[in-house]
């Protein structure tokens, strides 16, 4: 799996190609908690998934992980541009009921710098 991560503000923008399962995930996970920890203020992680071809059930750990971490900041998970198959995947395992789902990384920026959520 390749990964680009940005931060903007309180929000990471993390943007996954390829595969997010049980060989992929430690490093993801590790680059994911080095920036919370070094980035107090970040609230938001918004997960470009347009590009991701598989996740399995480690992927979502490390998501859920996040997820939880940003709960205690006040903060939001969101996944833009999710093709059809991880939404599923993602929808089944219970994520749209804790994130949100949006069209674009540009759409959530507005909302989260705006305050509109």
């Amino acid at each position: 799996m390749q990964y680009d991560l940005e931060t903007v503000g309180q929000a990471l923008i993390a943007k996954l190609r390829g595969e997010l399962d049980l060989h992929t995930s430690p490093q993801f996970k590790e680059q994911l908690a080095k920036i919370f920890t070094t980035h107090p203020q970040m609230k938001y992680l918004i997960m470009d998934v347009q590009h991701l071809q598989f996740i399995d059930s480690s992927g979502l750990g490390v998501i859920l992980g996040r997820y939880r971490e940003l709960e205690e900041r006040g903060g939001r998970l969101f996944f833009v541009q999710a093709n059809p198959h991880i939404k599923r995947v993602l929808q089944m395992s219970g994520f749209q009921k804790i994130s949100e789902f949006a069209a674009s990384t540009a759409d959530v920026l507005k909302r989260v710098e705006g305050g509109h959520l």
